[in-house]
């Protein structure tokens, strides 16, 4: 029996969710500048990011069920993805070759995408050991790490080169290693086997809500992401540069925090499938207004409206998968919930790239905000699918 004190055990999950929420900035918010700076062309990025993030859907879900059948060990999982990329890290940073730095980074990309659903489970599996850890509030020191780390590279890059990127992921995973050593190793109480796992898996198609929001996520993840990964060319049509790029990413973070730090008090005893629900509305009202966002001080303001999108779905959709499909299989669900976002950012950074390419940014903004808008629907067509009695047979 592992003797935990509740308040170092938070202190610890915060600091890994600081790094990796600090991880997808570097990665995700900076992908395309960096690579831009190594002559890597927009589609090629796209493509790059598609097959980054394929490849992560894949591990996702394989690591997932490993995990949940005891055959994989949470920590030393995550300490080894960690290691990899320090290794990666500094062969982005100091390579010549464009090529190897655009592969390498995308397999920083990939495995930062594949960290996320084991590290969501870890406050579920504290719960069964009668420790509270309020994902929410370690999410919201994530987007305040998040803000500074925008804002910081934004300046960086454009004061020390292009450079800092890589070298920030290998601090981060350095920090996050670190920080992992110390982690106990947590696995489920009462695990069932492998063969009674596969047969309980059984149920996931015959509960059409959650799939219905899982449809509806990767939309909005896609509009979401297909504007993020090139957010940089609407910066620069509203007549920003990189410098405006952190700010804008930092804004979002900075107005993430309340709602991630309230959630729980907030949420009660209501269904997270309706906070998703408010998310979804929030992102196509932020994709609609891209459209229109001609100076830099509309984009700003648009960013303030992160609070209820993204804000709100990072926290409320780690607790809906757990009124879902319940603990028993939470690494498995958190990889399915986090796969939207990844299927997302493989369909937004193709779509993105050849949208690019052939019509522009206006021509992007306006496609994701019809593919948001798709996302909403279904999201709708989940909540009213939503009863208690559905989910559970």
């Amino acid at each position: 029996m592992i003797n935990l004190n509740g308040r170092t055990e938070n202190f610890k999950y915060v600091l890994l969710v600081c790094f990796h929420t600090m991880m997808m900035c570097t990665g995700f918010n900076y992908v395309t500048l960096y690579l831009l700076g190594s002559d890597i062309t927009d589609r090629a990025i796209g493509i790059l990011i598609s097959v980054s993030c394929l490849a992560a859907v894949f591990i996702q879900q394989v690591a997932g069920r490993a995990v949940d059948q005891g055959k994989l060990g949470r920590k030393i999982f995550l300490i080894c993805m960690a290691a990899i990329e320090i290794v990666v890290g500094l062969v982005v940073a100091f390579c010549p070759s464009g090529i190897v730095k655009a592969v390498f980074f995308g397999l920083l990309l990939c495995i930062t995408m594949v960290i996320q659903p084991i590290l969501n489970s870890f406050p579920f599996l504290y719960e069964e050991r009668g420790l509270v850890v309020n994902y929410g509030v370690a999410r919201g020191f994530g987007s305040l790490c998040f803000s500074g780390c925008s804002i910081f590279l934004g300046f960086m890059a454009l004061q020390a080169g292009l450079r800092v990127i890589p070298l920030a992921y290998v601090a981060l995973g350095a920090l996050f290693l670190a920080v992992m050593c110390f982690m106990p190793n947590l696995t489920r109480e009462g695990a069932s086997d492998a063969d009674d796992f596969r047969e309980k898996r059984k149920s996931f198609p015959r509960i059409p809500a959650f799939f219905w929001m899982l449809a509806g996520l990767s939309l909005v993840m896609l509009c979401h992401n297909m504007t993020m990964t090139y957010f940089i060319h609407v910066i620069e049509r509203a007549g920003g540069d990189s410098s405006h790029l952190g700010i804008a990413n930092g804004i979002a973070a900075v107005v993430e925090i309340p709602v991630l730090f309230l959630y729980t008090k907030v949420k009660g005893n209501r269904s997270s499938g309706m906070f998703l629900t408010i998310s979804g509305i929030a992102f196509l009202t932020k994709a609609v207004l891209f459209v229109f966002a001609h100076n830099i001080w509309m984009i700003y303001g648009i960013q303030c409206l992160q609070c209820l999108a993204y804000g709100l779905m990072a926290a409320s959709r780690v607790y809906y998968v757990d009124e879902v499909v319940g603990k028993e299989y939470e690494s498995t669900g958190q990889a399915y919930i986090s796969a939207t976002e990844t299927l997302g950012i493989v369909l937004g950074s193709t779509i993105g790239g050849l949208i690019m390419n052939g019509s522009g940014i206006n021509t992007l903004l306006i496609t994701a905000a019809v593919l948001c808008l798709a996302g909403v629907a279904c999201m709708f067509i989940s909540s009213n699918k939503s009863e208690v009695g559905y989910w559970k047979k």
